[in-house]
């Protein structure tokens, strides 16, 4: 088959049918549904193979809970298709070409074609407009010039479930997700940039990501800033010394930029007064303000420039305080 769509699957239940349906009504039908029941205690585990009886597209994979990163990766282990897509379970798809259209892309040989995603919140059964708009990549010739432009343009996301993946990719170069991070769509998106050769972008907002209360991605613990401090400060090492071309060292070096201002904000917002054992590590990554072809970086980076970082800090938080 073309794709393996994996599905990790956790407590569940009340969402669970909206995004596997999504899934099945899609016009392209060369796929198959990888759905993998990471211990839910619910009904989840029965709708899945509820699922599996119906449709012999659909393949079940029961375990222990393991994490996020654990059931990808058992989707991983038993995927067939020439490309991967991750959809998590609580989102679903907005559009029965979604397929269609990825494929169509894949005659390019893109390793990674990206998609857009808009919010739904669940308490105001509301949807935000996707804020941002995929470039015209086709313009951009190499794989550098086409990070760069989507970290220039705010189009550059590091998240599993908007973008499709050349399998043969990851498995020739053993690509995983790390478990037990809360940052892991990060961690892992630098393995696969490291081994990528070309990227391509679908302009549609496909996937609806839904914001539930208290979800791990509404709310933020301390293992959240740690995680993500170790993702910005590993992979600017790793990059750095990566044996790529300067280009593309320096556009992913932009991108990392990227991530390390938004851990700033992360930082500023985030009420926990043992956040501040964390304070100087955060400085000593402050060099990163350099690599500033995003324009919030650009921003952060003259305000540094001018004040330092212990006032770049200070006027962070003002700001945020302001914005609410």
């Amino acid at each position: 088959m073309f794709f393996s769509v994996i599905v990790p699957v956790y407590n569940v239940e009340k969402y669970l049918n909206e995004c596997v349906d999504s899934i099945l009504s899609q016009t392209f039908t060369d796929y198959e549904l990888i759905l993998v029941n990471d211990g839910s205690k619910d009904n989840s585990g029965a709708i899945c193979d509820e699922y599996a009886e119906k449709d012999n597209r659909v393949k079940v994979v029961h375990k222990e809970n393991g994490g996020l990163s654990d059931a990808r990766n058992a989707g991983n282990a038993i995927a067939q298709g020439e490309y991967v897509v991750y959809i998590d379970s609580d989102d679903y798809v907005d559009g029965n070409d979604f397929l269609e259209n990825i494929y169509e892309k894949a005659k390019t040989g893109a390793d990674i074609i990206c998609y857009k995603f808009k919010k739904y919140f669940e308490d105001s059964q509301s949807f935000s407009k996707c804020d941002y708009a995929f470039p015209d990549l086709q313009k951009h010739n190499t794989l550098a010039e086409r990070i760069n432009y989507l970290v220039k343009t705010n189009s550059f996301y590091c998240s599993a479930w908007s973008k499709s993946i050349k399998f043969s990719l990851l498995k020739e170069n053993n690509i995983n997700f790390e478990k037990g991070l809360l940052g892991e769509d990060q961690e892992w998106y630098y393995h696969v940039l490291l081994k990528a050769k070309f990227i391509d972008g679908i302009d549609k907002d496909y996937i609806v990501y839904r914001q539930r209360a208290n979800s791990i991605t509404t709310s933020w613990k301390m293992k959240n800033l740690t995680d993500c401090i170790y993702v910005v400060d590993k992979w600017q090492k790793q990059v750095s010394e990566a044996e790529i071309d300067d280009e593309y060292k320096n556009a992913l070096l932009n991108s990392i930029g990227k991530l390390y201002c938004n851990l700033l904000i992360g930082y500023t917002v985030f009420k926990d007064k043992n956040k501040k054992q964390y304070y100087s590590k955060l400085k000593d990554l402050s060099f990163l303000f350099k690599y500033n072809l995003n324009p919030r970086v650009a921003m952060f980076s003259k305000l540094y420039r001018l004040a330092g970082f212990d006032m770049t800090m200070l006027a962070l938080k003002f700001i945020c305080r302001i914005k609410g």
